[in-house]
């Protein structure tokens, strides 16, 4: 089997440049605030190449989400109650968890197929963050595990979201492998509170 021809590669490349400079601006600037002639300036390619790989800006959006979804979750751990890998998910892709944050903000100037594609990304890890605390709910006898370990998933990453920002606006006093660590161990606790129950 061959691979890539040079034509095939050269149009990866061209769209790799244009996710990641997009990234890069949308992550800085908001999706409102990025034009598709910024988005040009910086990777160096012209808008009719953009325009080549995408649509439109909402549909550059959707890659750019898609593809920072797939770095991020290729770099958490197996385990998501593991809490300094978590916190170092955070340091390791800032980009794409500040700009899931302003997108959310922006929710006026962003249409419903990239709102579509971020509640995909949050359903993945909240499922991620469910998945282990049903078997820790589950491994101290408690009965409703399952509903209880939603309930905890929808927390855990409310609190994953509120740490990324507390880190943003004082990395002095928000260690979030400390606090995520800290959490666990509430979890922990209160699964065997709820277990005895």
């Amino acid at each position: 089997m061959t691979g890539p021809t040079q034509r095939e590669r050269l149009g990866i490349e061209s769209r790799r440049r244009i996710i990641a400079a997009a990234a890069a601006l949308m992550a800085e600037r908001g999706f409102a605030g990025t034009s598709i002639a910024a988005v040009s300036e910086k990777s160096g390619l012209p808008s009719g190449s953009i325009y080549w790989h995408f649509e439109n800006k909402e549909a550059l959006l959707g890659a750019v989400i898609e593809e920072g979804a797939r770095q991020w979750f290729e770099s958490l751990p197996g385990s998501r109650l593991a809490s300094a890998e978590v916190a170092s998910s955070f340091a390791d892709h800032p980009e794409f968890l500040r700009l899931l944050i302003l997108i959310a903000l922006e929710r006026r100037e962003v249409d419903e197929a990239s709102l579509e594609v971020i509640r995909r990304v949050r359903a993945r890890a909240r499922d991620g963050f469910e998945k282990e605390l049903g078997q820790l709910l589950e491994s101290h006898g408690n009965e409703n595990a399952a509903l209880l370990a939603r309930s905890f998933a929808i927390l855990a990453l409310a609190v994953a979201d509120g740490l990324f920002i507390a880190q943003h606006i004082d990395p002095e006093t928000t260690d979030a492998s400390a606090l995520l660590g800290l959490m666990k161990k509430a979890l922990a606790a209160l699964a065997r509170e709820l277990g005895g129950a």
